[in-house]
């Protein structure tokens, strides 16, 4: 090999940028981003120790204790009932290209639905998944992906294809959570007859179960960025409770939205920021779900494609604007670029994951010491070029930031 290739793989994996691993759109930060840099942020594994899984039981031996461990799920695991794990941290989830956790299971027995569940689990990152389940029907069954009393989780550039009971639910005080670049779908006709009397519950995203969850007001706070809810979404993009719930650039193209269905539900106390979210064909881009006295809600649409500027309340509630920074892109670019990368499109490779070097912008109160600007290709700068430039700056306290940024 060449010096000179040497030197840009180097630099590339010093960056924690492996562009030839992975395909990305210029405006994916490849690293946690919003709620998910708070409170310590994620680092999942930091890519070590990695593991080839095969199979369920592989996944749930590989998905314990706190150890960093870097999982790879290798071809298609079949489940016939969720996998739950608790008290699990330190951990980075990989797909491989053409992997997939499948549960195509349709029973009555709701057991015997859903893929994965963690509990009481931290720090925990999971990129380039596939959930593919039997399609969604209405017997309070279990999700593709379910997180319970969960904190400092980054789920990016998976896909989310016909959850029984929803694609990925999020509540009882689950808190700090990013999810990117995610694409979700229903590929399966609902199933009828389900005895909670839907017949269509093609419902994606439940943030906050029910109005009685007394562990989860101050928490359930999330940022969605890039995600794409596509064909066969019905409702619940997501259904918000409790949290502060920050959707940026976020893309709403489904067919079942140009008549029925809603797009974003308004629940008990939610507070919610949609920012530059184009909406496609939408006719409702939001429903108030809330009733009785739990009414609180304040929820504002800015800058978004399909829908006016406006903003919602109800009760006591105050209004949310983020206080992280988070540019994002021009709305105008949103249902391009998400309807081309969203969903599982990294190409990575088993040992070369694409998030070592993981460094939280903002995490540190250290002052920097030296900045570095590389291309995407990872060809050092001698200055911002242009449109995406990473960014690599050494901090006194010895840490390392890596980031992405746009120059107009």
């Amino acid at each position: 090999m060449k010096t000179s290739t040497l030197l840009l793989c180097a630099a590339m994996l010093a960056l924690g940028v492996v562009q030839t691993k992975a395909q990305m759109s210029e405006y994916d930060y490849n690293q946690p981003v919003g709620w998910a840099t708070v409170d310590g942020g994620v680092t999942g594994s930091n890519d070590e120790n990695p593991i080839r899984v095969t199979s369920r039981q592989e996944l749930n031996n590989a998905l314990s204790g706190s150890t960093p461990a870097t999982i790879y799920i290798d071809g298609q695991i079949e489940f016939t009932g969720v996998l739950s794990r608790s008290g699990v941290s330190n951990k980075t989830i990989y797909g491989l290209p053409g992997s997939a956790l499948v549960n195509l299971t349709h029973s009555e027995t709701p057991s015997r639905s859903g893929i994965l569940r963690l509990t009481d689990c931290n720090n925990i990152i999971i990129r380039n998944v596939t959930f593919k389940a039997s399609g969604a029907y209405d017997m309070d069954g279990n999700d593709n992906l379910d997180l319970h009393g969960s904190t400092n989780i980054w789920v990016d550039h998976c896909d989310f294809q016909d959850g029984v009971d929803g694609n990925f639910d999020c509540n009882n005080g689950s808190d700090n959570i990013a999810v990117t670049w995610c694409r979700f779908h229903y590929l399966i006709e609902p199933w009828p007859d389900g005895p909670g009397k839907s017949d269509d519950h093609r419902f994606s995203n439940l943030w906050g179960g029910s109005d009685s969850e007394e562990d989860s007001p101050g928490h359930l706070n999330t940022t969605f960025y890039a995600c794409w809810w596509d064909e066969g979404c019905r409702e619940r993009m997501p259904r918000v409770r409790f949290g502060k719930v920050h959707m940026l650039n976020c893309l709403y193209k489904s067919d079942m939205l140009r008549n029925t269905g809603y797009a974003i539900g308004i629940g008990y106390l939610a507070s919610i920021y949609v920012e530059r979210c184009a909406f496609i064909d939408v006719k409702n881009p939001y429903k108030d779900q809330t009733s009785g006295s739990k009414t609180d809600y304040y929820v504002t649409f800015k800058d978004c494609e399909g829908i006016d500027d406006i903003t919602l309340q109800d009760g006591n509630s105050t209004a949310y604007v983020p206080s992280y920074t988070l540019e994002g892109m021009p709305v105008n670019q949103v249902e391009t670029e998400v309807s081309k990368y969203a969903g599982a499109t990294l190409n990575v490779e088993y040992g070369e994951g694409v998030t070592t070097g993981i460094s939280n912008i903002g995490v540190s109160d250290a002052d920097v010491v030296s900045t570095e600007y590389f291309s995407p290709s990872g060809t050092k700068l001698n200055a911002p070029q242009r449109g995406l430039n990473i960014v690599r700056q050494k901090m006194s306290d010895g840490t390392v930031r890596t980031r992405k940024t746009i120059v107009k």
